[in-house]
């Protein structure tokens, strides 16, 4: 299976942290993507054939397989979880599923308000929106109080997707942003500190996307 990547997006990391948590790394080819900071607000045309063609809507992650190819990140950890995982990192259906996707929704929420604040923030400075920005910025806050008081008390000892999505919202944040997310949910902050150390989060550490 071929996985289109970059180190700075969260959706790949989320990916690549299922991934690990499966065992199953060593399945996988890993192409590195490109991208110009103007990616948030123009047509990426310099694209690499073999992914422009995997890939219509142009984003990551993208998974290649012999069957089929999946575009978005939900798609990539459901295929996963059912053809590899046994459900282990989602329930296939009762009360668990859907408390684990009431998580999930809210902190894919969190993540594309990080992404639309990054966005934003590529744009030149006399045509960025300092409205637009502080919204999503509280729309973060909003996400990691939520989580915080909503389903903190709930996670238990797997490391599943739910918990997954939430770390992955709460480094990005971190790492993009800074610590000032903590200040909304410390409670959440401490639950991360203790998760961000497992070896599978350790190994997609974010760094900045390399540039066409």
């Amino acid at each position: 299976m071929r996985l289109y990547v970059t180190p700075a997006s969260p959706w790949v990391r989320r990916v690549r942290v299922a991934i690990n948590e499966l065992g199953i790394a060593d399945r996988f080819e890993y192409v590195q993507t490109r991208w110009p900071h103007s990616w948030g607000t123009q047509t990426v045309t310099t694209l690499a054939p073999d992914f422009a063609a995997a890939t219509p809507v142009a984003r990551i992650p993208a998974l290649v397989t012999d069957s089929v190819t999946f575009t978005d990140s939900n798609a990539i950890v459901d295929y996963l979880n059912a053809e590899f995982g046994a459900y282990r990192l989602l329930a296939r259906e009762g009360a668990a599923r859907w408390k684990a996707l009431a998580v999930i929704a809210v902190a894919s929420g969190n993540l594309e308000a990080q992404i639309m604040r990054r966005a934003e923030l590529l744009r030149g400075d006399d045509k960025r929106s300092d409205d637009f920005l502080a919204k999503m910025r509280d729309r973060q806050m909003r996400c990691h109080a939520a989580i915080e008081k909503d389903h903190l008390a709930s996670f238990g000892e797997t490391f599943d997707l739910a918990q997954i999505t939430t770390a992955v919202a709460c480094g990005y944040d971190e790492w993009r942003y800074g610590p000032g997310w903590r200040d909304a949910a410390p409670k959440l902050a401490a639950w991360y500190d203790a998760v961000a150390q497992r070896p599978s989060m350790k190994a997609t550490e974010p760094a900045e996307t390399p540039q066409r």
